[in-house]
């Protein structure tokens, strides 16, 4: 799709949407307020944070565009104060700053996008794309769920004409007390490329996805059986391979006596939000690794050295078993393990030499640091982050820092991305050593097993240790 093309698809979406834009530099507002008014149809600028918070609380607004560095009030304290106001409000920050420090507030605030200054129209365009798709959808849903309430309400002699707009507007399918479909509405046959013969009488199976989790579909008809209504999102796979995503709510309908008839189930296409929700997690991921980097460089490691441990850490974490949450939390948290070494002096930091016990206790601080600054976060990922950051360096059998944790008191997140860390950090030039030959990182791991590391997890890093060698092969340093 050119430039102009999306240009004009985003202008279908922003019709009637308010923004406030605010930028302290005036040849940046000027030019990219031309831009925005060519998107928006109303466009309100501001030159600094407190000039913009007063404009928001006289205002509404559905999109909040924003500098970081400005004087009178900066950025993160204008989106803290537009939070506390309306805390799904939309914001994108417009910065050239990466102060580790600046990139974490975002995060922690829940931005919904991030454009890097010097900026490109095609990098505006896109992030704007994703935004606006997004509120347009939500505005669409609470218009829709608000005006439906509110005639059902009113006006109970129209249900049938709510039938009608139910069948319309959402994918609508009901089964017998046995999960046999009964009836599909025309949007159940569109979404999944179906005819309607072709359901009837069939299960509900013939949607469901291979990725889906048969766990899931236990605990659905534990709680619908159990006469409760059961919510999630589920991905489920078309006629012809292909997959989208649905937010559905499925209810047991009773009879006078409490007997289970059948069940409805009333679905929203949420394909193109979810995809929108992954680009956003992809960026976090992104900003996570810019952070981790922020240490490493510190010490003079490569970028490449949170990669590997990343990759690392989520091979591992499935190998033993965690849910795919914990396992994207991990990955995308696992960069930020030595993120307290910013804490921590150049003197020893940088020192080519072994370091003496008073400059080895100074260093041992980089773990509390990194826990201190994450710890506070409420967010899955940050909160994540601290684990890591608190535990990597304690040991299995308790000789380790900075609380001399043993065993499984150790949580599973540090225990994984410690292996991942010493594999890596052995095997790679430091100012202070040169890499270690791989034989010799192994005889430790065998030497340290049930010393230093968890011995499950010394098994499966051993029995896997093939997809070990790719990861470091494949993302080693260029000389």
């Amino acid at each position: 799709m050119t430039i102009k093309e999306k240009l004009e698809n985003l202008a279908l979406f922003a019709q009637g949407m308010r923004v406030l834009y605010v930028e302290s530099e005036m040849v940046m507002r000027e030019e990219t307020q031309k831009i925005l008014s060519g998107i928006f149809p109303f466009v309100q600028t501001a030159s600094n944070g407190e000039e913009g918070l007063n404009l928001y609380q006289s205002n509404h607004f559905d999109l909040v565009i924003t500098d970081v560095l400005m004087p009178v009030m900066n950025g993160i304290n204008l989106i803290k104060q537009i939070k506390q106001l309306n805390e799904s409000q939309s914001v994108i920050v417009m910065s050239g700053t990466k102060d580790s420090h600046y990139l974490l507030e975002l995060i922690n605030l829940g931005v919904s996008g991030f454009i890097v200054k010097p900026m490109k129209i095609e990098q505006i365009v896109q992030s704007m794309c994703d935004v606006v798709q997004k509120i347009y959808y939500a505005k669409q849903i609470q218009e829709l769920n608000s005006n439906m309430t509110h005639e059902l309400a009113h006006k109970s002699t129209l249900l049938e004409q709510y039938k009608e707009i139910v069948d319309i507007s959402m994918i609508v399918s009901k089964t017998d007390n046995k999960g046999k479909l009964t009836y599909v509405n025309e949007a159940f046959c569109s979404v999944s490329g179906y005819r309607e013969e072709e359901l009837i009488g069939k299960n509900h199976n013939i949607v469901r996805h291979p990725d889906v989790s048969p766990d899931l579909f236990r605990k659905l008809w534990e709680t619908i059986k159990s006469k409760q209504i059961w919510h999630g999102i589920v991905k489920n796979r078309k006629k012809d391979g292909t997959t989208y995503i649905t937010d559905a709510t499925i209810k047991p309908i009773l009879d006078k006596n409490g007997n289970i008839l059948e069940y409805i189930s009333i679905r929203y296409d949420v394909t193109e939000l979810y995809n929108l929700n992954e680009e956003i997690w992809h960026t976090q991921h992104e900003m996570l690794y810019l952070l981790g980097e922020v240490g490493e460089s510190r010490s003079k490691e490569t970028g490449n050295h949170v990669r590997r441990v990343a990759k690392y850490s989520k091979l591992l974490a499935r190998l033993y078993g965690l849910e795919e949450e914990e396992i994207n939390l991990l990955y995308s948290a696992s960069p930020m393990h030595d993120l307290g070494k910013i804490g921590i002096s150049d003197s020893i930091l940088l020192k080519p030499a072994r370091l003496d016990d008073e400059e080895f206790e100074a260093m041992k601080k980089h773990s509390m640091i990194g826990y201190e600054i994450l710890k506070n976060s409420k967010r899955p990922l940050l909160q994540t982050a601290a684990i890591i950051a608190h535990q990597h360096h304690e040991k299995w059998d308790g000789t380790g820092y900075p609380r001399g944790l043993q065993g499984e008191d150790i949580h599973i997140y540090g225990r994984i991305t410690a292996i991942a860390d010493v594999f890596d950090a052995l095997g790679s030039d430091r100012i202070y050593k040169e890499a270690w030959e791989l034989e010799e990182i192994l005889e430790l791991f065998r030497q340290e097993t049930g010393k230093h590391f968890d011995p499950v997890l010394i098994e499966l890093f051993f029995e896997n240790l093939p997809k070990f060698i790719d990861i470091r092969n494949t993302l080693k340093e260029i000389a």
